[in-house]
């Protein structure tokens, strides 16, 4: 069967970023669909002749979920349906031409085309998700519902989308190994172990590539490091990937995230829930629910606001505002910006390629006295001077 990949123009802000070269789990979006292309026996064409399979360039996806379409759509025209989900309910937000339906979430850019002229057909397709409940304080929303898929399907227009493509590919990963595979895996974890304990267990489960430096106070659980990766004393790593030559100091913290070639998570700093590209460096900052671009730079003492008490997130996308459908959200930092001191940044927002933000001067003490004052002092236009 033959299958078209049609061309979006879309560029993903802020990063300016074709999908093509989207980053997901450290591989470009291409690599991601030509393996799905390869599992479902497509062949890719330069035109759209029918009969054909029609995908756009921004589709995320795996190859039985193709495969299932197709048996679906027996030859017919159709259009694929996420079966109703949570995964479905989490990542269908800022997806143009995705929209809730009875039975999920319709992909209009997802279809076959006969050349007859039969009325198109939806054909349902089940993520084969597994769930679980986080528990959260109550002043954070209390209960929320994650989702595990087997195999995602999302469409990527926006940063968000790179960020929750990131975290399903994880998930999907783990969950399409055969069931076999992964009790013997857990079985020989526990005998290296010698224990029971889970966090001992998780130890066992990590995949080191080679030429790895780490220290022997690091804690690794549940991960998946690349080669030349360097973690320093007392850091913690735990369900994520590092990418090649990367570098987790000591102290630092990386829980449930994807950690580009060559990045740098610096002393004490905290990613979670977040993607650095290649080249990255987080510098003691808390870093969460975020994709920081090629080569930027975050220094102390700035913040990303990643929650909203009141209501959803909303962010940009073709000049208008859209509903994220959480209040969990970073921001994204364009690839080569550079982030100085004392600066936040509020929830959903995006500092463009090259920025470089820096307080201003009037907030940033340069002028001191010889003498201080009798009682509080405070900067005004760059002076230290008394409150009064």
């Amino acid at each position: 069967m033959n299958v078209y990949v049609e061309p979006t123009n879309r560029r993903i802000a802020p990063f300016g970023d074709a999908p093509d070269d989207v980053l997901i789990a450290n591989r470009p979006l291409r690599e991601w669909r030509a393996q799905a292309f390869t599992e479902a026996g497509l062949t890719e064409v330069g035109a759209p002749t029918p009969p054909c399979l029609i995908v756009p360039d921004t589709l995320y996806t795996t190859g039985p979920v193709l495969q299932r379409f197709l048996a679906g759509a027996g030859n017919q025209n159709a259009v694929l349906v996420l079966a109703e989900s949570r995964f479905g309910t989490n990542t269908h937000y800022v997806q143009p031409g995705v929209s809730a339906v009875d039975s999920g979430f319709r992909f209009e850019a997802v279809r076959f085309v006969s050349g007859g002229s039969e009325p198109v057909t939806e054909i349902v397709v089940d993520p084969e998700e597994e769930t679980f409940d986080l528990d959260l304080p109550a002043q954070f929303g209390g209960a929320t519902t994650i989702a595990l898929p087997r195999h995602p399907v999302m469409t990527l227009h926006h940063w968000v989308h790179i960020l929750w493509a990131n975290q399903a590919a994880g998930a999907s990963e783990v969950r399409r190994q055969p069931r076999w595979k992964g009790i013997l895996a857990v079985i020989w974890a526990i005998l290296r172990a010698r224990s029971l304990n889970k966090w001992k267990v998780l130890a066992k489960l990590n995949t080191i590539g080679k030429g790895c430096d780490i220290h022997p106070t690091a804690v690794i659980e549940g991960s998946t490091l690349g080669d030349g990766v360097t973690v320093g004393p007392y850091a913690r790593i735990l369900f994520s990937r590092v990418g090649d030559n990367a570098t987790i100091m000591s102290g630092a913290e990386v829980e449930v995230s994807t950690i580009g070639a060559g990045a740098t998570v610096a002393q004490r700093a905290g990613v979670r829930m977040a993607v650095l590209y290649p080249g990255a460096f987080a510098s003691q900052i808390l870093y969460q629910a975020g994709v920081m671009g090629e080569n930027a730079l975050a220094v102390p003492a700035s913040y990303c606001i990643d929650h909203n008490f009141d209501r959803n997130i909303r962010v940009p996308l073709d000049g208008e505002l859209w509903d994220t459908g959480t209040r969990f959200l970073g921001s994204a930092i364009g690839h080569r910006a550079r982030i100085a001191t004392g600066l936040w940044f509020a929830s959903g927002r995006a500092i463009p390629n090259d920025a470089f933000v820096i307080r201003h001067p009037d907030k940033v003490i340069t002028r001191i006295p010889e003498t201080a004052a009798d009682g509080p002092m405070v900067v005004r236009e760059g002076r230290l001077e008394p409150l009064a």
